[in-house]
């Protein structure tokens, strides 16, 4: 007669389970690459690149009034790219209910018309030589960008 050892059931199924994650890992990453990439495509996130881009350039030029004329282009292009991105809808509107669909896009456009509105702001500034508060005023952006990707490209 011959005796069986038998194993721990706890260390099979961990094995098992580790192995599993292991193979679902790199497919979940993949499906949320491929979301980003299609996100990535759309008008809007052009627009927000071309502003995200535009916001580094003036971070370089905003505080030295030699480079007025530069800044006020750079000015003029985020200024465009904001108008833009107000156009459409933030693609996590698709997940918003439908119920609070309305007022999460108001929410958005006003943030959006708030952006336009400091960049005025930023162009006058500008214009009257107030490099410094220009230089402030860009920080406001900055933290405007920062609240606005929190709420609506989280």
């Amino acid at each position: 007669m011959t005796t069986r050892t038998r194993r721990p059931l706890f260390p099979t199924l961990t094995a098992a389970l580790l192995g599993l994650a292991l193979v679902a890992a790199p497919t979940t990453a993949r499906a949320a690459d491929k979301e980003k990439k299609k996100d990535a495509d759309t008008p809007l996130a052009k627009a927000m690149e071309e502003l995200g881009d535009t916001y580094k350039a003036l971070k370089k030029t905003v505080k030295d009034p030699a480079k007025k004329e530069e800044t006020i282009k750079l000015i003029d292009k985020a200024y465009q790219a904001s108008v833009t991105s107000k156009l459409y809808a933030p693609t996590m509107l698709a997940k918003v209910p439908e119920a609070d669909k309305a007022k999460t896009l108001d929410g958005y456009r006003k943030m959006m018309a708030g952006v336009i509105a400091e960049f005025a702001k930023l162009e006058q500034q500008v214009l009257d030589g107030k490099n410094d508060e220009a230089a402030e005023t860009l920080k406001n952006l900055k933290q405007l960008e920062d609240d606005g990707h929190e709420k609506y490209n989280p």
